[in-house]
């Protein structure tokens, strides 16, 4: 186990952070003794991946922990997959491409880490990553006790766990990687930058959807290691369709997914781009020129601007539409 004191933490919004304590546990021996150092010390703590979806403060007055768990073993019949948590996500996807496992294609490119991929139940172009977990082992830090939680125990919804907000440590994940035997290419942005390109979708290999998905990321997404951003900032809400205002927009100039006969999933992007016009403008934080869900900053922002700026969204978005807006980054306060 390392300790480290007023430790500097980079994290893909750029803001200037640091914690009383950082600790890699490389272990499971580590995360026991873990357990008795927060026990010993009586302070808040902080898992982290690579800080790719987290909204820190200046000064984290607490424990942040990394897990370095970097195995990935694939069984020998190749249905199963055992990963650490701290392997990069998109590494794990370029894996499983090599050996010709469908299911994960889609979500090539999304920053972060194997770890935290459960935690927000990552998703893009028609796939979740709960639709590819079997089961994940974790460590409860307050009761020093390990467990394996199957699918179901781990309680997936859109964008969402049991392991948010709580003591449990993903230190393995398991996927099974037998599931699919073709490919998910119904998403609509995925059909338009087909046809835009003259792209057959009929005859095409895991490797040109994986570039094909990363691709389009490239052009709406900006990379934050070059634009500072932790990727889409509002989740898409739910809500009834009666509900939705419509005095200043029609509901045929907004996108909607339904649900149900009563309920639908809106575009929040969408509802953005609409009223983006009427946003005050901020120093250090602002809406990317790619991508209305994606708040982007100059490296000088600090968590109460980028949280000031997204409530005033929020607050628009509610005032034009009558739809709340979820923060979707986990916000990390002190």
């Amino acid at each position: 186990m390392k300790i480290i004191e007023n430790f500097q933490i980079n994290n893909s919004l750029k803001i200037d952070s640091k914690s009383k304590y950082y600790i890699e546990c490389f272990s499971k021996n580590d995360l026991i003794e873990l357990h008795k150092f927060i026990k010993n010390k009586n302070l808040s703590v902080l898992v982290i991946g690579e800080c790719t979806n987290v909204i820190l403060p200046n000064f984290y007055n607490g424990i942040v922990v990394k897990v370095c768990f970097e195995d990935m073993n694939f069984n020998k019949d190749n249905d199963t997959v055992i990963v650490g948590s701290s392997i990069n996500w998109h590494q794990l996807v370029l894996e499983t491409i090599s050996r010709n496992i469908y299911g994960f294609e889609n979500l090539s490119s999304i920053p972060g880490s194997v770890g935290a991929a459960p935690i927000q139940n990552i998703g893009a172009y028609g796939q979740e990553v709960s639709n590819l977990i079997k089961s994940i082992n974790c460590y409860d830090y307050i009761n020093n006790k390990f467990m394996s939680l199957n699918n179901k125990e781990c309680d997936f919804s859109y964008r969402n766990s049991i392991f948010k907000n709580n003591s449990l440590i993903i230190y393995n994940v398991i996927f099974n990687t037998n599931i699919y035997t073709e490919f998910n290419l119904e998403y609509d942005s995925i059909k338009k930058y087909a046809n835009l390109n003259d792209i057959s979708l009929t005859n095409i290999s895991i490797n040109e959807v994986s570039e094909l998905i990363t691709n389009i990321r490239s052009i709406s997404l900006p990379n934050p290691e070059q634009i500072p951003n932790v990727g889409s900032f509002f989740k898409n809400a739910i809500t009834k369709k009666i509900n939705i205002k419509e005095e200043d927009y029609s509901l045929d100039e907004l996108v909607l997914w339904e649900i149900n006969s009563k309920e639908v999933k809106v575009g929040s992007a969408r509802l953005i781009e609409l009223i983006k016009n009427q946003l005050d403008k901020y120093d250090n934080v602002k809406l990317s020129e790619s991508h209305a869900l994606v708040l982007v900053t100059n490296e000088h922002a600090s968590q109460d601007e980028v949280i000031s700026f997204a409530k005033h969204i929020q607050d628009k978005v509610f005032k034009n539409f009558n739809i709340k807006l979820e923060i979707e980054p986990s916000v990390i306060l002190n």
